[in-house]
């Protein structure tokens, strides 16, 4: 019988963050660049980069180091991208010129013209 060691609980571990980001992205309920997938992705690499450490599987180490390296470069950057996106929107609302109205113009009624009074007519 196969002694239960922790390097055995990391891959199952970090297997099953894998396949659940997997399924996750087939199924279209997350993105593959947005947060949460990039967060999965992450997560699984440091449980499985360190069950090889643990086990000294420099294949492994290598495979998931590179994979780790990259996916939190794309990380880092998208929420560069995002913080910056949100700072150049804050910024337009703040500098947004309120809409000028324009007066309304009341209808101007013209006055009846007054009748001509009749030199001789009695009042």
């Amino acid at each position: 019988m196969h002694d239960f060691d922790i390097r055995i609980a990391l891959q199952i571990i970090g297997a099953f963050l894998y396949i659940t980001n997997f399924l996750l992205l087939q199924t279209h309920r997350i993105h593959a660049t947005k947060p949460a997938s990039l967060g999965l992705v992450i997560s699984a690499c440091s449980i499985l980069l360190s069950a090889a450490i643990i086990g000294h599987d420099w294949g492994l180490i290598l495979l998931e180091g590179t994979w780790l390296v990259m996916v939190t470069t794309t990380f880092a950057i998208r929420q560069r991208e995002a913080r910056l996106r949100a700072v150049l929107e804050r910024e337009a609302v703040a500098s947004a010129v309120a809409p000028v109205r324009e007066p309304v113009l009341e209808p101007v009624l013209e006055k009846a013209p007054r009748e001509r009074e009749l030199a001789g007519a009695a009042a």
